[in-house]
């Protein structure tokens, strides 16, 4: 439980917001689970079946690119697409929708644009839990784990300044500090940080750092990444009860981390 102190300050400093150009490159939300029936080549097949009206594209496996920070040491951070290996992919007609599925591992997936302007309401948050739903009801019901033991929910933003030099600080409450005897002009940066939240194994890793961009133009990379293990698994619907907790948890570290100026670069038209 947080103190009560603590938790109206926090809640007094965020909002609940929906942006017209939210920043998000990538949503996700990713279960691991407890095996049960032995894993076979046709469950990828099988699970297709069963979302092909949402996932209609030819299935494949590939490497699943998944848009990151690189924190090669001695380099400048860069943005740039991480692969893991051995996934098949279930993809939308337009390549924005998608869920990926491996031995024990089950995601959902939606890149830009997250918040569809047809979509209304029913945009967002509310398409992606209800991807997130079907998706689990449907690898369940094909794999039929003993539980879910992991829940992960990850969102990387890009957020692009439209002018250069600028202080960060003005749009990024966790930017790096100027310090006293360097150069104000920081040319690029690159940051991860670990937070333990004192409720039930939850975790966040927050990653930030400068991606390239056009001269004229400051673009930062900023990663939330939410995730709990748990000693015992987890039914489907005590999972997505713990992915709903864990986008409550990142909506409000988001708005922890930026400013009233980064907020009115997502409300621009």
């Amino acid at each position: 439980m947080w103190p009560a102190r603590a938790y109206f300050r926090i809640m007094a400093a965020t909002k609940r917001r929906v942006y017209r150009n939210p920043p998000i490159e990538e949503a996700l939300c990713e279960f691991r689970f407890e095996p049960g029936d032995a894993w076979d080549l046709t469950m990828p097949g099988k699970l297709h079946t069963k979302l092909e009206d949402d996932y209609p594209a030819k299935p494949r496996q590939q490497q699943l690119a998944r848009v990151g920070l690189d924190f090669d040491q001695g380099r400048p951070s860069r943005m740039r697409y991480l692969e893991d290996l051995g996934r098949v992919q279930l993809r939308s007609a337009d390549g924005t929708r998608l869920v990926a599925v491996a031995k024990d591992t089950f995601s959902v997936h939606m890149l830009r644009p997250y918040q569809r302007p047809e979509c209304g309401d029913q945009g967002g948050w509310r398409e992606f839990r209800h991807r997130i739903d079907s998706g689990l009801q449907a690898y369940w019901a094909v794999s039929k784990p003993v539980g879910v033991v992991a829940v992960s929910v990850r969102y990387i933003n890009k957020i692009v300044i439209p002018w250069n030099p600028v202080d960060l600080g003005d749009f990024l409450l966790c930017a790096a500090p100027e310090v006293t005897g360097l150069p104000d002009l920081v040319s690029g940066f690159a940051s991860r940080q670990e937070y333990r939240y004192p409720n039930d194994g939850v975790h966040l890793m927050l990653s930030q750092g400068a991606v390239s961009g056009p001269d004229d133009q400051v673009s930062v990379l900023l990663d939330l990444d939410f995730n709990w293990r748990g000693e015992s698994a987890l039914t489907p619907e005590q999972a997505m009860e713990k992915a709903t907790t864990l986008r409550e948890l990142e909506r409000d570290a988001f708005e922890a981390v930026i400013t009233d100026n980064a907020r009115e670069l997502f409300d621009a038209t």
